[in-house]
């Protein structure tokens, strides 16, 4: 079907996309869809070509996000652009991600699938990784041009899915698409989420005694009295969360900073119940006694919680089976003297303290250690806000009890997460510059990059 020179493609707008039917849900006539773009709303834009779906876009101005879905011949969603918007009238290209399948019969995105994903910076650094049968990651540079778009106006879908991007012959002209569903009575719930990134559980109920939370195996955590194990010295004011045994220079203060004093340290403890023991679920940096009012990730100076996708988040890495706190002007000291007084492998034994402290003797700055959690792995920080706006806390949160649930007499928090997202200001939407097409070619050919590199590889392991 065309309509003068080009190809007409439909358009439908929708409240989500249904991945099992296939199909869009939830029409909604233009207007509305126009007015949620309009108030950052989230909605769905279909693309369509003879009936058949070729592009999905899920637009949630509110979280920076713009996703656009290529779809296959069998109506499954192949290859996705996720966009966030960093700054006004620019969109940036955060990861693209392409799944290849054996069949038109396969499931969407099938477990243990062949996938390809490119993370890209801002900087145009990116990694391409391949997934599935196997792993192989490598480095790229992505070009501005490839890398950003200007946010086109609201109906302008060509602007990020021009023809060669879709797969067309020639220019595309756009049409609405027919009605054949009735308007709905009022505006139904949006059918989907931007992607968000990890947001913070139960972190009041750890540090407050006789709070029951049943985790994934079905056993019973009971917080049990918070230990306090000191107090901090904070002469700058720039506090760092880290493993004790691996922390140096290299490891950035956090951006938010608090007043130089002497703050204390609390150590989160519980029991399992009908045993006598537990893990250790978080530790606290205590600014102030004011209520928290509200969480949001601690980040360094590096790191942009805008860029992070869903359930992600900014971590301290841990190595040795410890975390610590300190302020910014102990790096270069205080590891080493943590090394040389706790040497001791069963440290953190049964019986153990809480925590331990050891203090540079020049300048008194010093480092509280205590035991991670479970384990080593990497752990969020939370950082807390009264009403006014003011630090109240930061919150090592070891994430033991992230995806447990709130028994009886558990209190549920009034404190809301704050996620990294902004309204932008002076918005302003431009023509593109940049081609979709030419972006999707530059794409390809690093994936035949990797994919060449994997085919090496195998020949080098076939060698005699």
């Amino acid at each position: 079907m065309t309509a003068g020179s080009g190809t007409t493609v439909e358009v439908g707008y929708h409240e989500g996309w249904d991945p099992v039917a296939r199909a869009g849900v939830g029409r909604l006539p233009e207007a509305e869809a126009r007015r949620r773009d309009g108030a950052g709303e989230p909605y769905a834009a279909l693309l369509t070509v003879h009936r058949r779906p070729k592009a999905l876009f899920l637009v949630d101005w509110r979280h920076g996000y713009l996703g656009l879905f290529l779809l296959d011949g069998a109506a499954r969603r192949d290859r996705e652009y996720e966009y966030r918007q960093l700054e006004p009238g620019r969109l940036h290209l955060r990861r693209y991600q392409e799944w290849r399948h054996a069949s038109d019969s396969g499931p969407e995105h099938p477990e243990g699938g062949r996938c390809f994903t490119v993370t890209v910076r801002p900087d145009g650094r990116a990694t391409v990784v391949l997934a599935g049968d196997g792993s192989m990651s490598v480095r790229a540079e992505v070009p501005a041009g490839h890398r950003s778009a200007a946010k086109a106006e609201f109906g302008a879908w060509t602007a990020y899915a021009d023809a060669t991007l879709l797969g067309l012959r020639g220019p595309v002209d756009l049409v609405p698409a027919p009605w054949d569903a009735p308007a709905p009575a009022a505006p139904a719930a949006p059918g989907w989420a931007a992607p968000r990134p990890l947001a913070p559980r139960h972190l009041e109920a750890l540090f407050t005694p006789g709070s029951r939370l049943a985790d994934e195996e079905e056993r019973v955590a009971v917080v049990t009295e918070p230990e306090p194990v000191g107090l901090l010295h904070l002469p700058s004011g720039a506090v760092t969360a880290a493993d004790p045994g691996t922390t140096g220079e290299h490891e950035d203060p956090f951006t938010v900073t608090v007043p130089p004093g002497d703050y204390p340290v609390l150590i989160a403890t519980m029991r399992w119940e009908g045993e006598d023991w537990g893990e250790t679920p978080a530790a606290m940096l205590r600014i102030t006694d004011r209520p928290t009012s509200t969480w949001e990730l601690a980040l360094r100076p590096d790191q942009d919680g805008r860029l992070l996708g869903a359930g992600q988040y900014y971590g301290f890495g841990v190595d040795t089976a410890m975390g610590c706190f300190l302020d910014a002007t102990g790096r270069a000291t205080l590891p080493e003297l943590f090394h040389q007084q706790h040497r001791d492998p069963g440290l953190w034994g049964e019986g153990a303290p809480a925590a331990v402290e050891v203090q540079d003797p020049a300048t008194g700055t010093n480092l509280i250690a205590y035991a991670s959690g479970t384990g080593d792995g990497c752990y969020p920080v939370w950082i807390g806000r009264d009403a006014d706006g003011a630090v109240t806390c930061f919150v090592a949160d070891m994430l033991v009890l992230h995806h447990a649930d709130a028994l009886p007499p558990t209190v549920p928090s009034p404190a809301v997460t704050v996620l990294p997202y902004t309204p932008v200001a002076d918005d302003r939407r431009e023509a593109p510059f940049t081609s979709p097409g030419g972006t999707a070619g530059f794409l390809a050919a690093r994936i035949a990059e990797v994919v060449e590199a994997e085919a090496e590889a195998a020949r080098r392991r076939c060698l005699p």
